[in-house]
């Protein structure tokens, strides 16, 4: 079940994202774009990358994907693959023996060369997708500490070669992830590989870096070369870490950075429609590198960022709705049970009075006429002076012995007693239950545990039938004293039908005439008494077949009862992941919202809409099939009849700001305010977009910083956002206009530090510095001359 609650709730999110995404008309790129996803570490980056920018550019079917490693990447319709040549693993001089392997196997370079240029033709195929084809970006992601990376300026000047055919200008960014949270036994070396790498990005990016080598290789094997500079190989090296200024390590890890990168290339490449507003503050690549290079610097400076996204908590409410949906179904299936009056139940079930003296009578009309076959029983002769003096007790005894009794019991009694059980009853009343309760979507288990409840309530016909019974039983014991006292009276003369004129005249009366006056009285009384015993019996088979009904009743009731307890763990634990302020009143508030849905569904399709098969159905009968069974059904009602309403469509702000409020009295306290809201939203966005690089302060001089607002600059909160500390801020403040429903982003970048200053480089030059004094080759290039060219 927990399975299935965690893909309702994200199949929800995934389709309320999606919605926000394509009513977005504004996330599209202006120029084509290809990445270059360099080293074994880097595929799932690619992975991440790849859904990110299909789910939010219109146009990411023109994005082509390019991943260089040691062992082939899966490869798609844009995603392209070249596997690097891998020398005999020496970890000693693992980057070394790659660079040099690299320019050995001509065979790999040719293959390296035709993939670019049918990535070259796959652009062009998609050009109508762009609005200009002047130029091309290109972003290269490598992790700092992957070994490929050596290959780093080999692979960036080819790439920028052979697009440079097609496009007038050709600009690439670098991505470099630094991964700190590390806890293997790897560690010292992943951190010396990473500083290594970055002291050749360091040299990459000096005004005077110049590269040249032959690495075009026709099908002849002819090769031509490849050229760069004087100029910094990178327009822009993006520094990125799973841990951030702050010293905390990103919950989201890597895949942090993943959305970072798109949300960058997103912010430097995008088309805008229209001419916005100057307040917006929009993108300017070139503003932005003039502030972290100042003239008077030697043009390294390095970029970092930080990212955060407020969304509405889609997963804690959809758990939420529907826990307080299935709720809305079993109170009404509550309700539906309290609507019947107590006579129309017992009129349904058959139990009234009425009908089981009915049922009795018809049981006993058969074994009744037997009596009439005891006036022929055969019967002692006894003189008027022994009968005269006799109770009627003595007298049946003195006439029959026991005889009349036997004949009773044989002939009458035990067929009664036959007829009840051939009739079975108890079976019966159970038929009807199914059929008339249980079968009925409007009743089903919970109306059948609660009418066969033993507790004293109105609508208890297991009372009624204690009570029925309890005068049964009351007339049972007055009947038998009724037939001890007859037992006990006396023959009376006057009493006994007398027969001929004879008869009269001489005051004698013939002994026929007394046995059957014995028999009358007698055996008349045993028959209501009969009629009672056999009614009593009845009536226990039907009590005791109700117990064992509100036992099977309270079984399957305390299953839905689990299935609502499942339901409020499931929302509650959703809505304690959320923050503190995004996952105000979720509860309160949807369960508000299911409520008006569904009155107004009860409204325009009938009270009883929910035991529609087109909602949720008959309850018992799905639970009868498992709760997994009814739980989808609740899924798919609510995915139908619920999610489609108006109020699930608000925008995001207003949606927080009515779910804040929407308990408010009119002196709590308590209560945000919508500036209150406000600020709470923006402290936390701030805060969550802390920059993903430690540098240290003390000797970071030219740090320089802008922020975007990813959202509708018209919305209430940007222009709050815009307004808050305007006049005094020291840094640049943009809104990436976008339509956005179901949340808010917000892009921090952070620049003009040098290696120096990142505690990365500066924590793992002991690291590297120790590795190279061991032996350890870590370089492609020589650094020493290459920093030697520099000064010069």
């Amino acid at each position: 079940m927990r399975e299935a609650l965690l893909a309702f709730a994200n199949e929800y999110d995934a389709r309320m994202d999606h919605i926000g995404h394509a009513d977005d008309e504004l996330r599209s790129i202006n120029h084509p774009l290809v990445f270059l996803f360099l080293g074994d570490r880097t595929e799932e980056a690619l992975k991440q990358v790849y859904e990110i920018n299909k789910k939010k550019w219109n146009n990411s079917a023109g994005v082509v994907y390019l991943h260089v490693g040691t062992r082939p990447a899966e490869a798609g319709d844009s995603v392209y693959s070249w596997t690097a040549p891998r020398p005999v693993e020496d970890k000693k001089s693992l980057r070394t023996d790659m660079y040099k392997q690299f320019y050995r196997d001509e065979e790999k370079l040719l293959e390296l060369n035709v993939t670019l240029r049918r990535m070259n033709s796959r652009i062009a195929e998609f050009g109508r997708m762009y609005s200009n084809l002047q130029r091309l970006n290109i972003a290269v992601v490598t992790r700092v500490d992957d070994p490929c990376n050596v290959l780093l300026p080999e692979l960036t000047v080819l790439l920028k070669t052979v697009f440079g055919e097609q496009f007038r200008s050709v600009m690439i960014d670098l991505y470099g992830l630094m991964e700190e949270k590390q806890v293997g036994e790897t560690y010292a070396f992943s951190s010396s590989l990473g500083v290594g790498f970055l002291r050749e990005v360091d040299v990459y990016q000096t005004r005077n870096y110049q590269f040249s080598e032959l690495l075009q290789v026709t099908g002849e094997g002819i090769r031509l070369p490849v050229q760069h500079g004087p100029a910094p190989l990178f327009d822009m090296v993006y520094l990125l870490s799973d841990k951030d200024e702050r010293g905390i390590f990103a919950e989201s890890g890597m895949h942090g950075a993943s959305e970072m990168i798109c949300s960058l290339n997103l912010l430097k490449n995008r088309k805008v429609l229209n001419e916005l507003d100057p307040q917006h503050g929009t993108y300017n690549n070139q503003q932005f590198k003039q502030n972290i290079t100042p003239p008077e610097s030697d043009g390294r400076g390095y970029v970092s960022a930080g990212m955060s996204k407020v969304k509405r908590p889609n997963q804690a409410i959809a758990l939420t709705v529907l826990y307080h949906w299935y709720r809305s179904v079993t109170r009404k299936l509550q309700h539906n049970s309290g609507t019947v009056l107590l006579n129309d139940l017992l009129d349904m079930l058959e139990l009234d009075a009425r009908q089981s003296d009915q049922t009795v009578r018809s049981l006993m009309a058969e074994p009744a006429k037997a009596l009439d076959g005891m006036y022929g029983l055969l019967y002692h002769t006894v003189s008027p002076a022994q009968w005269k003096s006799m109770t009627l007790r003595e007298a049946e005894e003195a006439f029959y012995g026991a005889n009349a009794r036997s004949f009773f019991e044989t002939n009458v009694a035990r067929r009664v007693e036959a007829a009840l059980a051939g009739q079975e009853p108890a079976r019966e009343l159970e038929r009807r239950f199914e059929e008339r309760v249980i079968a009925n979507p409007l009743y089903g288990y919970v109306s059948g545990e609660a009418w066969t409840s033993p507790v004293e309530r109105p609508d208890s016909l297991a009372s009624e039938l204690r009570a029925q019974l309890k005068e049964t039983a009351a007339n049972l014991a007055q009947c038998r004293a009724e037939l001890e006292s007859k037992y006990e009276e006396r023959i009376e003369l006057q009493s006994v039908e007398r027969g001929s004129l004879w008869n009269r005249l001489t005051n004698q009366i013939p002994l026929k005439q007394v046995v059957k006056h014995v028999i009358d009285e007698i055996y008349g009384l045993k028959l209501d008494l009969l009629y009672l015993e056999t009614k009593r019996r009845l009536l226990e088979q039907y009590v005791y077949k109700l117990d064992e009904l509100h036992s099977r009743m309270k079984v399957q009731t305390e299953r839905l009862h689990q299935l609502e307890r499942q339901l409020r763990d499931a929302s509650r634990s959703s809505i304690s992941y959320a923050n503190e302020y995004l996952g105000r009143n979720i509860n309160e508030y949807y369960e508000y919202v299911v409520n008006k849905i569904t009155a107004e569904l009860e409204e325009r399709r009938g009270e009883q809409f929910y035991w529609d098969e087109r909602c949720v159905g008959h309850v018992s009968q799905l639970l009868g099939q498992g709760e997994d069974k009814l739980l989808h059904r609740l899924m798919e009602a609510v995915s139908k009849d619920v999610f489609p309403h108006p109020l699930f469509d608000q925008a995001f702000e207003r949606e927080l700001l009515e779910r804040a409020n929407v308990v408010a009295s009119y002196d709590n306290r308590n209560v945000l305010s919508k500036e209150d809201l406000f600020r709470d939203l923006y402290a936390t966005l701030e805060n969550e977009a802390a920059i993903r690089a430690d540098v240290y302060r003390s000797t970071h001089r030219h740090r320089y910083e802008e922020k975007y607002i990813f959202g509708d600059f018209q919305s209430e909160f940007v222009q709050y956002a815009f307004a808050v500390d305007h006049g005094s801020r020291t840094y640049k403040l943009g809104c990436v206009h976008e339509k956005k429903a179901s949340g808010i982003e917000k892009l921090n970048l952070m620049g003009g530090f040098r290696l120096e200053d990142l505690m990365y480089y500066r924590n793992g030059k002991l690291y590297y510095d120790t590795y190279v004094q061991n032996g350890y080759q870590f370089h492609g290039i020589d650094l020493v001359s290459a920093d030697a060219a520099e000064k010069a």
